[in-house]
């Protein structure tokens, strides 16, 4: 897997100009505000759906800094 600092190539899953520079910070606070989200008594889903669909596109993001394409590390 190549280690270089520069994302492949934009795929269109995320905005980079919407994102914290760096992904994984952003991750972070993301993971922070959903592990928030899940421990309140009364859960907000529509907020809980929006913060997991948020997490998977910077998810991608992230592989596609690393290089890696989709779910799939064979591909």
């Amino acid at each position: 897997m190549p280690s270089h600092p520069t994302p492949a190539g934009h795929s269109g899953y995320i905005d980079p100009t919407a994102l914290n520079p760096d992904l994984e910070t952003e991750y972070d606070h993301l993971r922070a505000e959903l592990e928030r989200l899940m421990t309140e008594p009364i859960k907000d889903f529509p907020s809980i759906d929006h913060l997991v669909d948020q997490l998977e596109l910077l998810q991608l993001a992230i592989k596609e800094k690393h290089g890696i394409k989709g779910n799939n590390p064979n591909e």
